[in-house]
């Protein structure tokens, strides 16, 4: 009982010990070479003498041994083997180090990995009474006292990152007393209409705290890059970009941002034509007359763009009025002199049509005149001659007759010009960007199965657009026809609603001074949509 004592005292002495350096701020033991008394022994007191092989994979770390005549035992052994069952039969079975009856098996990272004692051994060696008490008491505390050990170890690796961690500290607030080199800006700027996106990257030889766009702070990525956009007014805007780094070291950027210049209302843009956006039904008993003439054989006042709009029309025919090509006879120029389009009339359209089936389109862009008292209205074909007009042009009232003779089921007139004398050239008459001469046609009147769309009223004159290379009427009659005339969106158009639509839009552009007119059905079908 009283070795039993003196045990006990010696392990929570021991306890008080360890868990006094627990609470310190370090773990760590580089080399295991220090005599500490760990548990005591049967005849005198007990010591630890450990070794820690470099290359060892395993090591034993004796908690206690018991003396045994006049020396004292010694654990001097590493192990290279990387079995921890290897290191156990070591520790078991090797007789120079039998005599030490309780160890931790730790790895070379000083990590306890087993925990083990000899008791039977001691046993058999020296006896039940002498070995029992020893134990009773060494072998209870045992696994907490090789927790307590580890964790003292673990105390001074603390304490050496932490004095890794203060000695970095102290370099790093040295190289910031004494940097003197301000922070680098480098700013870039893309303008999109009326903001700006200004962005960039600050970079410092310590590290940049702060960066600032007047006066406002930017957020910083790891790498010290940034972004951020602003309003860039009229006048123009100068922002100024300020950078710190960790020593207050500063610096500035000034960047001048300037608006480019706005676009112009007046500048008006106009669709492209298309007549393929949406598809028609197909109108085979249809058939279609296409007349253009820009330049004239016996006038040098030019219609212009009027042979542009027939050949245009041309597709607007095929997609829109859903008109067969093979039903299309188109006279341009030089080919629409007045024997070609007389025998285009009285001849093609004679044979081709059938009697109450067939629906005839005709289309004219060119120089039209009237007679000087306004009751003769002509067309003038290639070799008409502006002097002549009786002897030399197309009467428009012998021209109806003439289509109404073949019988048709219905007849469309789509006519670009004008009987007034002027051109779609202001500075000629009968003469080009008017379409005819300034004389007051007055209104005829037209058979009762005929639709008659003109391009202007009888005093006016029909002008070009020249952003689109068309004559104004033709130009917002075909892109009508594509589906802008359907007011009522029922996917159909009728002459009505064409004429609605060409109004508003030829009055507009030609600030009242063109408004074109309709006679004849107005509900008649001229587009169906599928």
């Amino acid at each position: 009982m009283k070795y039993a004592f003196k045990m006990m005292a010696f392990m929570v002495a021991l306890g008080v010990m360890v868990l006094q350096g627990c609470t310190s701020k370090s773990v760590y033991i580089p080399e295991l070479r220090e005599n500490i008394p760990v548990i005591g022994s049967i005849d005198s007191p007990i010591h630890e003498q450990r070794k820690v092989y470099q290359n060892a994979k395993f090591t034993f770390k004796v908690l206690g041994y018991i003396k045994s005549g006049p020396y004292t035992g010694k654990l001097n052994y590493g192990l290279s083997n990387n079995s921890l069952e290897h290191a156990k039969t070591i520790f078991y079975n090797t007789p120079s180090i039998c005599r030490n009856f309780i160890c931790i098996i730790t790895n070379i990272n000083n990590k306890a990995i087993s925990l083990e004692h000899k008791k039977e051994l001691a046993i058999t060696r020296y006896g039940y009474n002498r070995v029992s008490n020893f134990f009773e008491n060494a072998n209870k505390d045992s696994k907490a006292l090789a927790n307590l050990y580890l964790e003292r170890q673990k105390r001074k690796e603390l304490e050496r990152k932490l004095a890794t961690i203060e000695t970095k500290q102290k370099q790093e607030q040295q190289r910031i007393n004494t940097d003197n080199q301000e922070p680098v800006i480098n700013a870039f700027t893309k303008l999109d209409g009326s903001n700006a996106t200004i962005s960039g990257r600050v970079t410092d030889n310590t590290e940049v705290t702060e960066v600032l766009i007047d006066g406002e702070q930017l957020s910083l990525t790891n790498n010290g890059t940034f972004k951020t956009e602003l309003y860039i007014p009229r006048k123009g805007l100068n922002v100024e970009i300020v950078a710190y780094d960790r020593k207050g070291n500063k610096a500035s950027k000034l960047l001048k941002i300037e608006r480019g210049n706005i676009q112009q209302a007046n500048v008006q843009k106009f669709k492209s034509l298309n007549p393929s956006l949406k598809r028609v039904k197909a109108n085979p008993n249809a058939l279609a007359l296409i007349i253009g003439i820009s330049d004239y054989e016996n006038t040098k006042a030019s219609a212009l763009y009027a042979d542009s709009d027939a050949k245009t029309f041309y597709d607007y025919a095929t997609m829109k009025l859903g008109i067969p090509s093979s039903n299309i006879k188109e006279l341009i120029n030089d080919g629409a002199d007045r024997i070609d389009i007389t025998r285009a009339i009285k001849t093609w359209l004679l044979k081709r049509t059938v009697t109450n089936k067939t629906d005839i389109y005709v289309f004219f862009a060119g120089h039209g005149l009237a007679t000087d008292d306004g009751k003769g209205m002509y067309l003038l074909p290639y070799d008409g001659v502006p002097d002549l007009l009786e002897d030399s042009a197309i009467q428009r009232k012998e021209l109806f007759a003439d289509i109404q003779a073949t019988k048709p089921r219905s007849v469309t007139v789509f006519l670009d010009t004008c009987y007034s004398g002027g051109t779609r050239n202001e500075e000629e008459t009968l003469v080009a960007s008017l379409r005819p001469i300034i004389i007051t046609a007055k209104q005829q009147s037209i058979p009762d199965n005929f639709t008659v769309l003109s391009a202007a009223k009888g005093n006016q004159t029909s002008q070009s657009l020249e952003e689109v290379k068309h004559g104004l009427f033709s130009y917002y009659m075909m892109l009508g026809m594509e589906g802008g005339a359907d007011l009522n969106a029922d996917n159909k158009i009728t002459a009505r609603e064409l004429h609605e639509y060409v109004v508003d839009k030829v009055q507009r552009q030609s600030q009242f001074r063109q408004t074109p007119e309709l006679q004849g059905d107005k509900d008649r079908v001229l587009v169906q949509f599928k």
